[in-house]
């Protein structure tokens, strides 16, 4: 054996004494913690919630300002608010720690009679349904709420 190999095999018996009395049985140990993937982030999970509001003849409503509100237990409620298009369509999409429990969708009419009439509010609280699971790690799957509305003119 060469001078090299026994001072490469010196030290390799010195490390495995080292590490044994620090309590590791051997370096395979190490090797397997040192394998084990990282992971960064935080759990996540997707929500969207989507409709379509209409007046009393069925013609979509533009311009309906939609504020919806995400319910956790955990958690104070989230608030979002956006405006139908010009098909009476709304939809948020966002990124949340986890899916909301309950959802509560609210319409206003804030423009008055500019986009076809002085609608009176209304308040829904559509079932969030799971349309994703997740994958037992940090995404936490996707989840829909779901709210169509007619709106009956003041």
């Amino acid at each position: 054996m060469s001078m090299k190999n026994k001072i490469h095999h010196l030290w390799e018996k010195l490390a495995s004494l080292i590490l044994g009395l620090l309590g590791f049985a051997s370096c395979g140990e190490i090797e397997k913690i040192l394998e084990a993937p990282d992971m960064y982030g935080q759990p996540h999970a997707d929500f969207k919630a989507l409709g379509t509001v209409r007046d009393a003849d069925g013609n979509p409503v533009k311009g309906i300002q939609v504020t919806v509100r995400q319910h956790w237990s955990y958690d104070e409620p989230a608030d979002n608010k956006l405006f139908t298009n010009a098909e009476g369509t709304y939809q948020l999409i966002r990124e949340v720690f986890d899916g909301p429990e309950s959802v509560t969708v609210t319409f206003e009419d804030v423009d008055g009679e500019e986009n076809g009439g002085d609608f009176a509010s209304a308040e829904v609280s559509p079932e969030v349904v799971q349309t994703e699971k997740g994958d037992n790690d940090w995404y936490g799957g996707a989840f829909e709420a779901r709210a169509d509305v007619v709106l009956k003119k003041k």
